[in-house]
């Protein structure tokens, strides 16, 4: 159970979080109440095509949650003064409903403190309006981007070492315990644990693929997986080895933004999967398939 509370711990990762649009555009959200200073923006980010996005613009804080909620978005470009939010506050709400999407701020007013501010809330860059050109605030949505994956890609890396120290990979299993049959399921039966990694990693696949939005794998498939480990007698950093396995073999095939998002989100999955485990052992129950994976 220490196992299933450590998994428990760190950041959820937003699903919302730099995805593209129908045809591959960048979706920009522009959080802008002044018709002129939106259309200023939306002209300037439409001059290259090569860097164009597709924009989505929206007058105040609630129609921007809203649009969160609905709309998966690469960048907020976010202004300070709206009719029902003011100051640091709309970047906060912003960082609340979408974690992991990078703000860039616009501002009419220029304020070093403010700027400070916005970015301990949350914001990834901060421009004065009056210093906005076309370049400048490309490089600053480019740099907001950047620093967000920066970001995702070191939380990623400690998820999987700290998975990896919880798992039976992370301690020694002597040779003599596996042939005793008390070692890792790696070790002593590989094909076994290759087929519980691949039928994983298939529970995963629709995902990366962008065939379904949220990680919420059929319980079916999961139970058949848990059997087939808790009948080659594998406990918790078993499961936890297999997990980290089908993880990495997705991040291996599957290597961009929103493949780390789904990545995150599958430990909610390891930690139904250990339920799974537990309610195996406790009750006894056997949840064999005739075209199931065992070997």
């Amino acid at each position: 159970m220490a196992a299933i509370e450590s998994m428990n711990h760190g950041r959820t990762m937003a699903s919302a979080s730099l995805q593209h649009g129908a045809q591959g555009t960048p979706v920009l959200l522009l959080v802008e109440d002044n018709p002129g200073d939106a259309q200023l923006v939306s002209d300037m980010l439409s001059e290259q095509h090569r860097d164009r996005f597709q924009i989505v613009h929206v007058p105040a804080v609630a129609a921007a949650v809203q649009a969160l909620q609905s709309t998966p978005v690469d960048v907020i470009v976010l202004d300070l003064g709206l009719p029902d939010g003011q100051g640091v506050d709309v970047v906060k709400t912003m960082r609340e409903v979408a974690a992991e999407v990078p703000i860039v701020v616009l501002t009419g007013v220029e304020d070093e403190d403010l700027a400070l501010a916005c970015i301990d809330a949350g914001a990834q860059d901060y421009l004065p309006k009056s210093e906005v050109r076309t370049q400048n605030l490309k490089r600053a949505i480019g740099y907001a981007v950047s620093r967000m994956r920066e970001v995702q890609l070191r939380e990623l890396q400690r998820t999987l070492a700290h998975y990896r120290s919880m798992s039976s990979a992370g301690h020694s299993t002597t040779v003599t315990a596996a042939l005793a049959g008390t070692g890792a399921v790696s070790l002593r039966s590989p094909a076994t644990y290759e087929a519980v990694v691949q039928s994983y990693f298939a529970l995963l696949e629709p995902y990366l693929m962008r065939e379904c939005d949220q990680v919420v794998a059929p319980r079916r498939a999961m139970e058949i997986i848990v059997t087939t480990l808790g009948d080659a007698a594998g406990g918790p950093r078993d499961l936890l080895e297999v997990h980290v396995a089908a993880l990495d073999r997705a991040l291996s095939l599957y290597d961009d933004p929103h493949s780390h998002t789904i990545v995150f989100e599958a430990r909610l999955l390891a930690v139904e999967m250990m339920g799974l485990l537990v309610d195996y052992y406790r009750v006894g129950h056997r949840r064999r398939d005739p075209q199931g994976i065992s070997p």
